[in-house]
């Protein structure tokens, strides 16, 4: 569908991710279309765009988010144009752009992203187009904590289980205090939060939110599964050879030398009690979530 962008006013929309939500499996499908977009007034820029040296999407608008931000090459309004082109819509995409999930010794850092409402509100300044829409994936604490356990394999720090759930336990994952944060920030329009375990069901509706009233459109999804998870296997070898020169070698060798498969099951270290406790806590925090004023799930 081709539209008349500059019939249309701007209006911008931020996807913050959370991390471990399908989030570069979304990236990518909406990149694979990108001059699909365009031709309907979108502009989507994601992390290939958004994570360069000096240019991440605080750096490039000068915001004071950071310690110490580099001189931007544009003025804010400038920096808006450039990027919405001849475009009347904006999606922005990068979960890191609201803070790490770990610091360096795998703790995840509490509150959720603690930084969320001073950089979504800085951003929505910056990009002076209305209030901004953001969207957010979330996901049962139980399996959350798991794949962000694998997350920190992969990033180097080879941790036993037990040792990172002593860390991070699973009352530590409160998605209704991360929502509320995003819903106080100056300059936030509509926010629609999904669950990861919908994922798939909601993925048009998810591509609806980003891209806005104006433009009726289907994004096709990728059908690679991005970012698989580990298994049993490759989890017991990256703890084998925790004293290797780099532990992020040895865990991406073992991811691809045992895939999760039925030769090789995916890891799975919570019990069935803990399991259905988390489940129960998940609805009750979604639950909770769908009474906050200005807020929208999207449900299967």
């Amino acid at each position: 569908m081709t539209t008349n962008a500059t019939s249309f006013p701007r209006s911008a929309v931020l996807h913050i991710g959370a991390h471990k939500t399908a989030t570069t499996h979304l990236q990518r499908s909406l990149l694979s279309q990108q001059q699909a977009l365009i031709d309907a007034g979108i502009r989507y820029y994601g992390p290939a765009n958004l994570r360069r040296t000096g240019k991440v999407l605080g750096d490039i608008f000068g915001l004071n988010v950071y310690t110490k931000p580099p001189e931007p090459t544009r003025n804010r309004a400038d920096q808006a144009d450039f990027m919405f082109k001849d475009g009347h819509r904006l999606i922005l995409s990068d979960e890191n752009f609201i803070g790490a999930l770990h610091d360096k010794q795998g703790n995840i850092i509490a509150p959720l992203y603690p930084n969320t409402a001073e950089r979504i509100a800085a951003l929505a300044s910056a990009v002076g187009a209305g209030p901004m829409d953001v969207c957010i994936g979330l996901r049962n604490p139980a399996s959350f904590l798991k794949s962000a356990y694998s997350q920190a394999l992969m990033g180097g720090l080879p941790i036993t289980f037990s040792d990172y759930l002593s860390k991070n336990p699973l009352d530590q994952i409160y998605w209704p205090g991360l929502v509320a944060r995003v819903r106080s920030a100056a300059g936030v329009g509509r926010v629609t939060v999904w669950a990861f375990e919908d994922y798939k069901w909601r993925f048009h509706d998810i591509c609806s939110a980003l891209m806005g009233d104006l433009v009726n459109m289907r994004i096709v999804p990728i059908p690679d599964h991005v970012h698989r998870g580990l298994s049993e296997a490759a989890v017991a070898r990256v703890l084998s050879r925790s004293g290797a020169d780099d532990p992020r070698d040895v865990a991406a060798k073992a991811r691809d030398t045992y895939p999760v498969s039925d030769e090789y099951p995916a890891f799975d270290p919570f019990a069935s009690s803990d399991k259905a406790a988390s489940e129960a806590e998940y609805a009750a925090q979604l639950a909770a979530i769908d009474q906050i004023d200005g807020v929208t799930i999207l449900r299967s």
